[in-house]
Protein backbone atom coordinates (compact mmCIF):
# COMPACT_ATOMS: atom_id res chain seq x y z
CA UNK A 1 0.00 0.00 0.00
CA UNK A 2 1.35 3.32 -1.18
CA UNK A 3 0.92 6.63 1.18
CA UNK A 4 0.64 10.05 -0.45
CA UNK A 5 3.42 12.45 -0.30
CA UNK A 6 1.17 14.48 1.73
CA UNK A 7 0.07 11.89 4.40
CA UNK A 8 3.74 11.08 4.84
CA UNK A 9 4.59 14.73 5.50
CA UNK A 10 1.69 15.42 8.18
CA UNK A 11 2.94 12.26 9.96
CA UNK A 12 6.03 13.67 10.39
CA UNK A 13 4.63 16.94 11.53
CA UNK A 14 2.78 14.96 14.13
CA UNK A 15 5.73 13.33 15.12
CA UNK A 16 7.61 16.29 15.66
CA UNK A 17 5.02 18.51 17.15
CA UNK A 18 4.75 15.15 20.27
CA UNK A 19 8.79 15.37 20.06
CA UNK A 20 8.24 19.00 20.24
CA UNK A 21 6.13 18.77 23.25
CA UNK A 22 7.66 16.23 25.45
CA UNK A 23 10.98 17.94 24.89
CA UNK A 24 9.46 21.47 26.26
CA UNK A 25 7.96 19.38 29.34
CA UNK A 26 11.19 17.48 29.95
CA UNK A 27 12.80 21.38 29.81
CA UNK A 28 10.12 22.92 32.17
CA UNK A 29 10.60 19.89 34.22
CA UNK A 30 6.63 18.47 34.27
CA UNK A 31 5.81 14.63 33.32
CA UNK A 32 2.70 12.94 32.44
CA UNK A 33 2.71 10.82 35.41
CA UNK A 34 -0.61 10.88 37.17
CA UNK A 35 1.26 10.60 40.68
CA UNK A 36 0.28 13.45 43.16
CA UNK A 37 1.93 16.57 43.35
CA UNK A 38 3.90 17.85 46.14
CA UNK A 39 4.44 20.97 47.14
CA UNK A 40 6.84 22.55 49.59
CA UNK A 41 8.58 25.46 50.52
CA UNK A 42 11.81 26.52 51.00
CA UNK A 43 13.47 30.07 52.02
CA UNK A 44 16.19 29.71 49.59
CA UNK A 45 16.74 27.45 47.12
CA UNK A 46 20.05 28.06 46.01
CA UNK A 47 20.17 27.65 42.05
CA UNK A 48 17.54 24.55 42.02
CA UNK A 49 15.82 24.59 38.93
CA UNK A 50 12.48 22.91 37.54
CA UNK A 51 13.18 19.20 35.79
CA UNK A 52 15.96 18.99 38.79
CA UNK A 53 15.58 15.11 39.74
CA UNK A 54 14.23 13.96 43.39
CA UNK A 55 16.19 11.03 44.99
CA UNK A 56 15.59 9.22 47.91
CA UNK A 57 18.42 6.79 49.75
CA UNK A 58 20.28 7.08 46.40
CA UNK A 59 17.82 6.44 43.97
CA UNK A 60 16.20 8.98 41.35
CA UNK A 61 11.99 8.57 42.07
CA UNK A 62 10.75 11.93 40.65
CA UNK A 63 11.77 15.68 39.27
CA UNK A 64 10.86 18.45 40.15
CA UNK A 65 8.00 20.39 38.25
CA UNK A 66 7.94 23.70 39.53
CA UNK A 67 10.04 27.11 41.59
CA UNK A 68 7.87 29.87 42.13
CA UNK A 69 8.97 32.75 43.77
CA UNK A 70 6.59 34.34 46.58
CA UNK A 71 7.53 38.14 47.62
CA UNK A 72 5.90 39.29 50.22
CA UNK A 73 6.78 42.12 52.30
CA UNK A 74 5.80 40.16 55.61
CA UNK A 75 7.43 36.76 54.34
CA UNK A 76 9.12 36.14 51.20
CA UNK A 77 9.26 32.26 50.26
CA UNK A 78 10.08 29.98 47.30
CA UNK A 79 7.11 27.15 46.67
CA UNK A 80 8.77 23.99 45.07
CA UNK A 81 6.36 21.23 43.51
CA UNK A 82 7.93 17.74 42.29
CA UNK A 83 5.86 14.34 41.67
CA UNK A 84 6.83 10.90 42.31
CA UNK A 85 7.38 9.19 39.23
CA UNK A 86 8.21 5.70 40.77
CA UNK A 87 4.75 4.01 41.17
CA UNK A 88 3.38 2.41 44.91
CA UNK A 89 6.10 5.20 46.84
CA UNK A 90 5.02 7.30 49.23
CA UNK A 91 6.69 9.38 51.40
CA UNK A 92 6.97 8.69 54.99
CA UNK A 93 5.66 11.35 57.30
CA UNK A 94 8.63 13.77 59.00
CA UNK A 95 10.57 13.11 56.19
CA UNK A 96 13.46 15.36 55.44
CA UNK A 97 13.68 16.83 52.09
CA UNK A 98 16.94 19.03 51.10
CA UNK A 99 18.47 20.05 48.30
CA UNK A 100 21.50 18.30 47.31
CA UNK A 101 24.34 18.49 45.11
CA UNK A 102 26.10 15.64 42.94
CA UNK A 103 29.63 16.62 43.56
CA UNK A 104 31.80 19.71 43.92
CA UNK A 105 30.25 21.48 40.87
CA UNK A 106 27.32 18.87 39.55
CA UNK A 107 23.51 19.73 39.63
CA UNK A 108 21.41 20.31 42.25
CA UNK A 109 18.51 17.91 43.12
CA UNK A 110 16.13 17.21 46.16
CA UNK A 111 16.99 14.54 48.35
CA UNK A 112 14.40 12.42 50.58
CA UNK A 113 15.87 11.25 54.14
CA UNK A 114 13.05 8.78 55.95
CA UNK A 115 13.17 9.46 59.41
CA UNK A 116 15.61 7.49 61.19
CA UNK A 117 15.58 4.53 63.64
CA UNK A 118 16.97 5.94 66.55
CA UNK A 119 18.58 3.21 69.42
CA UNK A 120 18.81 3.90 73.20
CA UNK A 121 19.98 2.32 75.93
CA UNK A 122 17.50 2.67 79.35
CA UNK A 123 18.44 0.60 82.77
CA UNK A 124 16.13 -2.38 83.36
CA UNK A 125 13.91 -2.35 86.36
CA UNK A 126 11.51 -5.14 86.89
CA UNK A 127 8.11 -3.15 86.76
CA UNK A 128 9.59 -0.99 84.18
CA UNK A 129 7.87 -2.97 80.90
CA UNK A 130 7.74 -1.78 76.95
CA UNK A 131 6.38 -3.40 74.09
CA UNK A 132 6.66 -2.89 70.76
CA UNK A 133 4.71 0.56 69.10
CA UNK A 134 4.67 2.16 72.55
CA UNK A 135 4.39 5.64 72.86
CA UNK A 136 7.46 7.94 72.72
CA UNK A 137 7.21 11.42 74.69
CA UNK A 138 9.52 14.33 74.89
CA UNK A 139 9.43 17.53 76.66
CA UNK A 140 8.66 20.53 73.91
CA UNK A 141 8.17 24.33 75.29
CA UNK A 142 6.50 23.56 78.45
CA UNK A 143 4.74 19.92 78.11
CA UNK A 144 5.57 16.56 77.12
CA UNK A 145 3.96 15.58 73.44
CA UNK A 146 3.62 12.33 71.50
CA UNK A 147 6.71 12.66 69.07
CA UNK A 148 7.13 8.60 67.60
CA UNK A 149 6.69 5.32 68.41
CA UNK A 150 8.87 2.30 69.59
CA UNK A 151 9.72 -0.38 66.96
CA UNK A 152 11.77 -3.15 68.75
CA UNK A 153 13.01 -3.56 72.00
CA UNK A 154 15.34 -6.29 73.67
CA UNK A 155 16.91 -6.93 76.58
CA UNK A 156 20.63 -6.73 76.70
CA UNK A 157 23.51 -6.71 79.26
CA UNK A 158 25.63 -4.47 80.44
CA UNK A 159 28.91 -5.53 78.22
CA UNK A 160 27.88 -4.72 75.26
CA UNK A 161 26.42 -1.44 75.80
CA UNK A 162 28.54 1.23 74.21
CA UNK A 163 30.88 3.21 76.17
CA UNK A 164 29.73 6.32 75.98
CA UNK A 165 26.49 5.45 77.75
CA UNK A 166 27.43 2.61 79.60
CA UNK A 167 28.15 4.99 82.58
CA UNK A 168 24.65 5.90 82.43
CA UNK A 169 23.49 2.21 83.08
CA UNK A 170 24.01 1.21 87.18
CA UNK A 171 22.05 -2.52 86.04
CA UNK A 172 23.73 -5.35 84.70
CA UNK A 173 20.71 -5.48 82.07
CA UNK A 174 19.34 -3.08 79.94
CA UNK A 175 16.56 -2.63 77.83
CA UNK A 176 17.56 -1.84 74.02
CA UNK A 177 15.23 0.24 72.28
CA UNK A 178 14.30 1.32 68.73
CA UNK A 179 12.37 3.86 67.96
CA UNK A 180 11.47 6.67 65.42
CA UNK A 181 10.35 10.34 65.74
CA UNK A 182 7.76 11.40 63.38
CA UNK A 183 7.15 14.88 64.27
CA UNK A 184 7.69 17.18 61.18
CA UNK A 185 10.04 19.83 61.21
CA UNK A 186 11.78 18.44 64.84
CA UNK A 187 15.36 18.55 64.49
CA UNK A 188 17.15 16.34 67.22
CA UNK A 189 20.74 16.14 68.04
CA UNK A 190 22.35 12.73 67.36
CA UNK A 191 22.56 11.63 70.83
CA UNK A 192 19.87 11.58 73.43
CA UNK A 193 18.73 9.58 76.15
CA UNK A 194 15.99 8.10 78.00
CA UNK A 195 13.89 6.83 80.93
CA UNK A 196 11.23 5.07 81.05
CA UNK A 197 7.68 6.47 83.40
CA UNK A 198 4.42 5.59 84.46
CA UNK A 199 1.34 7.87 82.38
CA UNK A 200 -1.72 7.55 83.08
CA UNK A 201 -1.25 3.85 84.38
CA UNK A 202 0.60 2.99 81.35
CA UNK A 203 4.53 2.92 81.32
CA UNK A 204 5.75 5.51 78.17
CA UNK A 205 9.48 6.40 76.64
CA UNK A 206 10.26 10.02 77.48
CA UNK A 207 13.68 11.01 75.72
CA UNK A 208 15.46 13.76 76.40
CA UNK A 209 18.93 15.78 75.46
CA UNK A 210 22.04 14.69 77.00
CA UNK A 211 21.94 18.49 78.31
CA UNK A 212 18.47 18.70 79.29
CA UNK A 213 17.72 21.54 77.32
CA UNK A 214 14.52 21.67 76.31
CA UNK A 215 13.51 22.23 72.63
CA UNK A 216 10.95 24.58 71.27
CA UNK A 217 7.81 22.80 69.18
CA UNK A 218 7.86 22.87 65.51
CA UNK A 219 5.26 24.95 64.29
CA UNK A 220 4.70 24.19 60.43
CA UNK A 221 1.93 23.11 58.07
CA UNK A 222 4.29 21.34 56.29
CA UNK A 223 4.20 17.12 56.72
CA UNK A 224 8.26 16.85 56.07
CA UNK A 225 10.69 18.55 57.96
CA UNK A 226 12.37 20.87 55.65
CA UNK A 227 15.77 21.57 55.97
CA UNK A 228 17.26 25.06 54.20
CA UNK A 229 20.09 25.03 51.52
CA UNK A 230 23.64 26.50 52.55
CA UNK A 231 24.78 28.67 50.30
CA UNK A 232 28.76 29.11 49.54
CA UNK A 233 28.67 32.79 50.06
CA UNK A 234 26.68 31.89 53.60
CA UNK A 235 29.38 29.10 54.68
CA UNK A 236 32.66 31.85 53.47
CA UNK A 237 30.97 34.72 55.37
CA UNK A 238 31.19 32.18 58.54
CA UNK A 239 34.00 31.50 57.64
CA UNK A 240 35.45 34.64 57.85
CA UNK A 241 33.70 35.31 61.14
CA UNK A 242 35.41 32.32 62.61
CA UNK A 243 38.55 33.70 61.54
CA UNK A 244 38.33 37.08 62.74
CA UNK A 245 37.14 35.36 65.89
CA UNK A 246 40.02 33.50 66.35
CA UNK A 247 42.27 36.47 65.21
CA UNK A 248 41.57 38.69 68.19
CA UNK A 249 41.83 35.57 70.62
CA UNK A 250 45.16 34.90 69.57
CA UNK A 251 45.38 38.96 69.73
CA UNK A 252 44.25 38.77 73.80
CA UNK A 253 46.10 36.01 74.46
CA UNK A 254 49.20 37.30 72.97
CA UNK A 255 48.99 40.61 75.07
CA UNK A 256 48.53 38.31 78.20
CA UNK A 257 51.54 36.48 77.38
CA UNK A 258 54.04 38.83 77.19
CA UNK A 259 57.88 38.45 78.14
CA UNK A 260 57.40 39.13 81.57
CA UNK A 261 54.50 37.09 82.42
CA UNK A 262 56.34 34.63 80.09
CA UNK A 263 59.30 34.59 82.77
CA UNK A 264 57.26 34.60 85.57
CA UNK A 265 55.62 31.58 84.44
CA UNK A 266 59.19 30.09 84.15
CA UNK A 267 59.84 30.48 87.16
CA UNK A 268 57.06 29.79 89.00
CA UNK A 269 57.36 26.23 87.00
CA UNK A 270 60.94 26.41 88.53
CA UNK A 271 60.11 27.10 91.98
CA UNK A 272 57.28 24.19 91.74
CA UNK A 273 59.80 21.40 90.32
CA UNK A 274 62.17 22.55 93.59
CA UNK A 275 59.70 22.56 95.91
CA UNK A 276 58.48 18.82 94.80
CA UNK A 277 62.01 17.61 94.78
CA UNK A 278 62.25 18.65 98.63
CA UNK A 279 58.99 17.69 99.28
CA UNK A 280 59.99 14.31 97.78
CA UNK A 281 63.13 14.80 100.20
CA UNK A 282 61.15 15.32 102.73
CA UNK A 283 58.53 12.72 102.66
CA UNK A 284 61.42 9.95 102.12
CA UNK A 285 63.31 11.25 105.25
CA UNK A 286 59.78 10.97 106.86
CA UNK A 287 59.27 7.36 105.69
CA UNK A 288 62.67 6.52 106.87
CA UNK A 289 62.22 7.99 110.09
CA UNK A 290 58.78 5.78 110.81
CA UNK A 291 60.90 2.62 109.51
CA UNK A 292 63.05 3.22 112.23
CA UNK A 293 60.79 4.26 114.48
CA UNK A 294 58.45 0.90 113.96
CA UNK A 295 59.58 -0.81 116.76
CA UNK A 296 59.45 1.42 119.36
CA UNK A 297 55.74 2.61 118.15
CA UNK A 298 54.82 -1.21 118.61
CA UNK A 299 56.29 -1.04 121.86
CA UNK A 300 55.05 2.35 123.30
CA UNK A 301 51.41 0.41 121.38
CA UNK A 302 51.75 -2.70 123.62
CA UNK A 303 52.56 -0.94 126.86
CA UNK A 304 49.06 1.51 126.19
CA UNK A 305 47.37 -1.97 125.93
CA UNK A 306 48.41 -3.30 128.75
CA UNK A 307 48.29 -0.26 130.86
CA UNK A 308 44.75 -0.17 129.35
CA UNK A 309 43.81 -3.62 131.03
CA UNK A 310 45.70 -2.93 134.40
CA UNK A 311 43.14 0.32 134.54
CA UNK A 312 40.66 -1.89 133.56
CA UNK A 313 41.03 -4.25 136.60
CA UNK A 314 42.03 -1.64 138.45
CA UNK A 315 38.12 -0.14 137.76
CA UNK A 316 36.70 -3.16 138.10
CA UNK A 317 37.95 -3.58 141.61
CA UNK A 318 37.33 -0.88 143.07
CA UNK A 319 34.16 -1.35 141.41
CA UNK A 320 33.52 -4.59 143.21
CA UNK A 321 34.92 -2.97 146.70
CA UNK A 322 32.80 -0.01 146.90
CA UNK A 323 29.62 -2.47 145.88
CA UNK A 324 30.61 -5.02 148.54
CA UNK A 325 27.80 -4.26 150.93
CA UNK A 326 29.43 -5.45 154.19
CA UNK A 327 32.17 -3.13 153.65
CA UNK A 328 29.68 -0.41 152.70
CA UNK A 329 27.92 -1.44 155.95
CA UNK A 330 30.69 -1.76 157.95
CA UNK A 331 32.01 2.27 157.32
CA UNK A 332 28.37 3.25 158.02
CA UNK A 333 28.47 1.33 161.18
CA UNK A 334 31.87 2.96 162.22
CA UNK A 335 30.94 6.52 161.09
CA UNK A 336 27.95 6.11 163.01
CA UNK A 337 29.85 4.96 166.31
CA UNK A 338 32.40 7.57 166.29
CA UNK A 339 29.64 10.54 165.62
CA UNK A 340 27.80 9.09 168.77
CA UNK A 341 30.78 8.64 170.84
CA UNK A 342 31.65 12.58 170.37
CA UNK A 343 28.21 13.48 171.46
CA UNK A 344 28.64 11.52 174.65
CA UNK A 345 31.98 12.86 175.63
CA UNK A 346 30.89 16.23 174.85
CA UNK A 347 28.52 15.25 177.80
CA UNK A 348 30.81 14.26 179.91
CA UNK A 349 34.20 16.61 179.59
CA UNK A 350 34.18 19.51 181.51
CA UNK A 351 37.54 20.27 181.63
CA UNK A 352 38.20 22.19 178.05
CA UNK A 353 42.20 21.31 178.05
CA UNK A 354 40.58 17.56 178.38
CA UNK A 355 37.57 17.97 176.03
CA UNK A 356 40.40 19.50 172.67
CA UNK A 357 42.72 16.39 173.52
CA UNK A 358 40.12 13.87 173.60
CA UNK A 359 38.74 15.83 170.11
CA UNK A 360 41.80 15.88 168.94
CA UNK A 361 42.41 12.48 169.40
CA UNK A 362 38.80 11.36 167.62
CA UNK A 363 39.69 13.81 164.60
CA UNK A 364 42.97 11.63 164.37
CA UNK A 365 41.33 8.43 164.42
CA UNK A 366 38.62 9.87 161.60
CA UNK A 367 41.46 10.58 159.65
CA UNK A 368 42.94 7.46 159.74
CA UNK A 369 39.28 5.78 158.74
CA UNK A 370 38.87 8.38 156.15
CA UNK A 371 42.75 7.16 154.58
CA UNK A 372 41.93 3.61 155.31
CA UNK A 373 38.83 3.75 153.26
CA UNK A 374 40.91 5.73 150.38
CA UNK A 375 43.64 3.49 150.57
CA UNK A 376 41.59 0.73 150.05
CA UNK A 377 39.14 2.08 147.43
CA UNK A 378 42.39 3.15 145.63
CA UNK A 379 45.12 0.04 145.58
CA UNK A 380 43.40 -2.81 147.06
CA UNK A 381 43.14 -5.55 144.17
CA UNK A 382 43.08 -8.73 146.45
CA UNK A 383 39.97 -10.44 148.00
CA UNK A 384 41.98 -11.43 150.78
CA UNK A 385 42.99 -7.95 151.31
CA UNK A 386 39.37 -6.80 151.50
CA UNK A 387 38.56 -8.98 153.63
CA UNK A 388 41.70 -8.56 156.03
CA UNK A 389 40.38 -4.62 156.21
CA UNK A 390 36.69 -5.60 156.64
CA UNK A 391 38.10 -7.24 159.84
CA UNK A 392 40.19 -4.33 161.02
CA UNK A 393 37.00 -2.00 160.26
CA UNK A 394 34.82 -4.10 162.11
CA UNK A 395 37.02 -4.27 164.92
CA UNK A 396 37.36 -0.79 165.31
CA UNK A 397 34.04 0.17 165.05
CA UNK A 398 33.42 -3.03 167.74
CA UNK A 399 35.49 -0.50 169.93
CA UNK A 400 33.75 2.33 169.05
CA UNK A 401 29.82 0.62 169.81
CA UNK A 402 31.91 -0.50 173.15
CA UNK A 403 33.04 3.15 174.14
CA UNK A 404 29.70 4.40 173.60
CA UNK A 405 27.67 1.88 174.83
CA UNK A 406 30.37 2.41 178.20
CA UNK A 407 29.56 6.44 177.76
CA UNK A 408 25.48 5.57 177.20
CA UNK A 409 25.89 3.66 181.05
CA UNK A 410 27.80 6.55 182.61
CA UNK A 411 25.02 8.97 181.58
CA UNK A 412 22.77 7.03 183.64
CA UNK A 413 24.91 6.92 186.72
CA UNK A 414 24.08 8.94 189.80
CA UNK A 415 25.81 12.14 189.98
CA UNK A 416 26.70 11.83 193.49
CA UNK A 417 29.41 8.42 191.95
CA UNK A 418 31.95 11.12 191.42
CA UNK A 419 34.67 8.51 191.79
CA UNK A 420 33.22 5.93 189.71
CA UNK A 421 32.77 8.45 186.82
CA UNK A 422 36.40 9.95 187.07
CA UNK A 423 37.47 6.29 186.52
CA UNK A 424 35.56 5.53 183.45
CA UNK A 425 36.27 8.77 181.70
CA UNK A 426 40.09 7.92 182.75
CA UNK A 427 39.33 4.38 181.33
CA UNK A 428 37.86 5.68 178.02
CA UNK A 429 40.50 8.18 177.36
CA UNK A 430 42.99 5.39 177.68
CA UNK A 431 41.12 3.46 175.44
CA UNK A 432 40.64 6.41 173.21
CA UNK A 433 44.22 6.95 172.89
CA UNK A 434 45.35 3.29 172.66
CA UNK A 435 42.42 3.26 169.46
CA UNK A 436 44.50 6.34 167.88
CA UNK A 437 47.55 4.56 168.13
CA UNK A 438 46.08 1.34 166.79
CA UNK A 439 44.77 3.03 164.01
CA UNK A 440 47.98 5.28 163.17
CA UNK A 441 49.76 1.65 163.38
CA UNK A 442 46.97 0.26 160.78
CA UNK A 443 47.16 4.12 158.30
CA UNK A 444 51.24 3.27 158.14
CA UNK A 445 50.76 -0.04 156.95
CA UNK A 446 48.50 1.21 154.48
CA UNK A 447 50.42 3.53 153.82
CA UNK A 448 53.17 0.93 152.92
CA UNK A 449 51.08 -0.90 150.60
CA UNK A 450 50.11 2.04 149.02
CA UNK A 451 54.36 2.75 148.10
CA UNK A 452 54.49 -0.87 147.20
CA UNK A 453 51.69 -0.55 144.58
Amino acid sequence: MKFSSSFKVGLLTILALVLLIGVVFKVKGRTFSSADRVEIVFKDVNGLRPGAGVQMMGLRVGQVEEITPIVDDANNFVKVKFVITEPNLDIPKASVISIQQSGLIGELFLEITPPKTRTLYVPMITKDILYKDDIVQMKLDDKYYNVGKIKNIEVVTKEVIPYNVKELIKTNYAYKIAYVVDVPGLILPEFLKGKIEKVDGDYTLRISTLDDIILPYPNQKSKYTIIEPMRIADFMDWQYRAAESLTETNKKINDLLSDQVIAELKMSVNNINKLTGETSETMGKLNGLLDQSKGDLNQLMAMMDRATTDFNMLSYNINGLIGDPKFKTTVISTADSVDKLAQNINKLVGNDEEAKALANDFREITHNVNEISGYVNSLTKDDNLKKDINRAVANVNSAMVGITTSLDTVNKINPDKRTELQTIIEDTKTTTYNLKKFSEKLNKRFLLWRLMF
